[in-house]
């Protein structure tokens, strides 16, 4: 069993454990799910803690978990549970299929070698005649699209990385209390709009009062979201048989009707305001409903608000106002981010703790795939670079020995066998002491992303979706063309569907600049597509 060999992390050969790597989204971030049910959305995702970030050896006072061990908070209810409860469903499908995957390629395997075997035993014999005949290529790895989510942050509490919908309450590492994050976030993207509006021209006026209009209603908008996420979750820890709550509506729109509404709590987030900053706030709020119902014409309510406003005129919009609107709204979001924490207020905004500096990297990070060590990925990589056909390209030892000198013989005889055994490359000895080497449709699935800017996953998912559009039997030569692609780059996708065909509908000339120059897709090879459009993200 091989293939099931490379997920085994315990048990017998008989009677395995396995361990399977989850997918990882392109900034290396997995999938989670939180196990409340009422914690909608449920899904987010979580990355690595920030380089250099001090991790404490004990929890802040305004943790709930210890950051580093096992269990995981869910960042939208601050639910704690152990790590196997946030398995994202979409994760527990693809560790099925990846094991159905690698049993189905070692039960296919092995009745190859069952009747080899055979074979050699009657090859003497006058009666009997065996042979088994070719062994049929691996069908492809599954492989799993996942993505990254809108909002991104870096808990100030423990420096973990993580991705949610919109906003959330809580790291999912420490548990910290972060809305006052998800906030300064929305007010960057405010600055930038600012910023924006003031590089327009003078003859774009209108379209920066626009731009502008837009930023003040922004503020308000995430403000209001920031309080009334803290105020629904407080309400949904009230104990069995509580009182109905009401309908919130549009009440964090209304100090008055906040304050009330936290006041069930025992919590006005608007104490830390003195009254000349409350004032302020109270006047953006108002000029907030004026630009969106009103075009922005002052009408008589806001008239008495504002000294400089005049009845049915435009109300003035200012970039200083408007972070100034900002950095209020802040500071009632921070008071209201402390009381999440038992009364710790969060981090003034940029006192993070110190981080060691980082050293400049002038090259992106090496490139780290399952099961392979260092020198093998440099040789898949290497072999990606070389192919200019992009599907059954021969290397010969030599040239793998020539283009890394550096390197002992012995190091890439097992790099190369590292290669072979994840099914990244065939390879035989032939006249030289590293091996030649013949690549397969999973090389350059897993190093062209890196070596040719494109996926040839994502390439297969768009052919897959014109196949099932299209008729049964398919010309690759004019599937080709209407890509529009080199070939380089349509041959490693054309592979992965290719595999996903029935052998006996698939055209075995030898020789062409494709894989296979035609195929029939039927009913079964169709659904063989659609859930390898399904995996891909498409």
């Amino acid at each position: 069993m091989k293939n099931l060999e490379i997920y085994r992390t315990g048990g017998t050969s008989a009677k395995m454990q396995l361990g399977i790597p989850v997918p990882l989204t392109p900034d290396g971030r997995a999938y989670r799910y939180s196990p409340n049910e009422r914690a909608f959305p449920r899904h987010f995702v979580l990355g690595n803690r920030l380089p250099g970030f001090p991790v404490p050896e004990t929890m802040s006072a305004r943790m709930t978990h210890m950051p580093g061990q096992p269990g995981t908070v869910c960042p939208y209810s601050g639910v704690i549970e152990n790590d196997d409860a946030f398995t994202h469903p979409d994760d527990k499908a693809a560790a099925i299929d990846t094991v159905h995957h690698a049993a189905m390629e070692d039960v296919t395997a092995a009745f190859h070698d069952m009747f080899s075997n055979l074979g050699r035993k009657f090859a003497n014999s006058k009666h009997v005649g065996i042979k088994a005949g070719p062994r049929k290529s691996p069908r492809p790895k599954p492989r799993f699209a996942r993505k990254d989510l809108l909002r991104e942050i870096v808990c100030d509490e423990c420096g973990r990385d993580y991705g949610v919908f919109a906003i959330s309450l809580f790291c999912p590492d420490c548990g910290a209390p972060n809305l006052h994050l998800h906030f300064a976030r929305e007010i960057d993207l405010v600055r930038q709009q600012v910023e924006l509006a003031e590089r327009l021209e003078p003859e774009q006026g209108e379209l920066a009062y626009r731009l502008l209009g837009n930023a003040h209603e922004d503020v308000l908008t995430a403000f209001e979201a920031s309080l009334k996420t803290a105020y629904l979750h407080e309400v949904s820890g009230r104990p069995a048989g509580s009182p109905a709550m009401k309908s919130v509506g549009n009440a964090f729109q209304n100090i008055e009707k906040a304050q009330k509404r936290f006041a069930e709590f025992g919590f006005d987030p608007f104490s830390a305001l003195d009254t000349a900053t409350l004032a302020v706030l109270t006047l953006n709020i108002q000029k907030r409903h004026v630009i969106g119902h009103n075009l922005g014409v002052a009408d008589a309510s806001f008239a008495q608000h504002a000294a400089d406003a005049k009845l049915g005129e435009t109300i003035t919009l200012v970039a200083r106002d408007i972070l100034q609107f900002g950095a209020v709204c802040q500071m009632v979001v921070d008071s209201t981010d402390g009381w999440l924490a038992n009364g710790h207020a969060p981090r003034p905004a940029g006192s993070l703790p110190i981080i060691d500096a980082l050293p400049e990297v002038s090259h992106p990070p090496a490139l780290q795939v399952a099961g392979l060590g260092p020198l093998a990925v440099d040789v898949g990589l290497w072999i990606s670079s070389q192919s200019e056909t992009g599907y059954d390209t021969i290397i010969e030892g030599d040239d793998i020995r020539e283009a890394f000198q550096d390197q002992s013989v012995a190091d890439l005889e097992l790099a190369i066998a590292e290669l072979a055994a994840d099914g990244y490359v065939t390879s035989t000895h032939y006249s030289s002491n590293v091996p030649r080497v013949r690549t397969t449709a999973d090389l350059f699935a897993t190093f062209d992303p890196h070596t040719q800017q494109h996926d040839p996953v994502a390439d297969a998912a768009k052919l897959a979706e014109s196949i099932l559009a299209g008729p049964d039997a398919v010309d690759v030569g004019a599937l080709h063309a209407e890509t529009g692609w080199p070939l380089r780059r349509f041959n490693p996708a054309i592979a992965q569907i290719i595999l996903l065909i029935d052998s006996g509908r698939v055209g075995d000339e030898y020789g062409t600049e494709y894989p296979s120059r035609w195929f029939h897709a039927l009913a079964e090879d169709r659904v063989e597509l659609k859930r390898f459009v399904a995996r891909s993200g498409s």
